[in-house]
């Protein structure tokens, strides 16, 4: 089935939907383009032809996408830094606004015809992952940069002020209250390759595995009187722990401040693809 459609005021076609398709992901074709087909009595937007194109239908150019509990300072958001600036400071670019730091990468992307705006929220500060609480991540893997297939796992992250460690050498519990009190919180969904999830899960068995053998080796050496069953035991129980905590959290909370969470463990590859802050 053959279909037309409006190009700058002009009638374009006809293509078919495999084509169309293609320029809605090229975004030339938009969710509010004017599109046409025989048996058609009037032109329609491309959002009511009924087309899969697979991918969310593009904004249309100028469109803000605003949160104004997180507006600071400015009415409108960089899609690739996540950024609030005022209107007038931003470019639109297919059919996306870009601040002007952002604007030499977002061109190279497209001039290599890698997907823009989906990491928006999401920037690098060196070898640290900058980002908002609970904002969404693209659909590639934190560690890899290899496609989730929709994966994603949620991290409930705390973070304080390492300055508060200094109390655990005047009394653990005094140390364990502060903490609660002034520890600052972030969740993200983050993405995860088949790969990486095998690795966490493998990391989860040796930690109960490594726990659960410490805790038997311990009870057996109480039975038979052995310290050094004991301490094998506090070895093996450790190192199950760390272990499994160190593959398990797949990246790491540096610093939170309000809803700007710095994250470190983040692989070089996803990095990359992030604009620099």
């Amino acid at each position: 089935m053959n279909w037309h459609y409006v190009d700058q005021g002009q009638q374009a076609g006809p293509v078919t939907e495999e084509q169309m398709r293609q320029l809605v992901q090229a975004g030339k074709v938009t969710a509010d383009t004017l599109v046409w087909r025989d048996g058609l009595a009037d032109w329609i937007p491309f959002s009511e032809a009924g087309i899969e194109s697979g991918i969310p239908p593009v904004p249309a150019p100028g469109t803000l996408r605003i949160n104004k509990q997180e507006a600071r300072g400015g009415d409108a958001i960089c899609a690739e830094c996540g950024q609030y600036f005022p209107a007038d400071e931003l470019i639109t670019l297919n059919k996306t606004l870009v601040c002007a730091r952002c604007k030499p990468m977002f061109l190279r992307r497209m001039a290599e015809g890698v997907a823009t705006g989906g990491a928006a929220g999401l920037w690098r500060e060196g070898k640290k992952l900058v980002t908002r609480s609970e904002t969404p991540f693209p659909d590639r893997c934190v560690k890899c940069n290899a496609p989730a297939n929709g994966y994603r796992l949620k991290r409930v992250m705390y973070w304080h002020n390492p300055a508060f460690y200094a109390l655990i050498l005047c009394n653990l519990i005094v140390y364990a209250i502060v903490a609660m009190i002034v520890r600052k919180k972030a969740v993200l969904h983050v993405g995860l390759c088949e790969i990486h999830r095998k690795k966490r899960k493998t990391a989860i068995i040796i930690c109960v595995a490594g726990v659960l053998g410490g805790i038997g080796l311990m009870i057996g050496a109480g039975v038979a009187e052995s310290g050094w069953l004991a301490f094998g035991g506090v070895v093996i129980l450790l190192v199950g722990i760390i272990w499994g905590v160190a593959g398990a959290r797949m990246i790491t909370p540096v610093k939170i401040e309000g809803d700007t969470v710095w994250v470190s463990g983040v692989g070089r590859a996803f990095l990359d693809e992030l604009p620099e802050r």
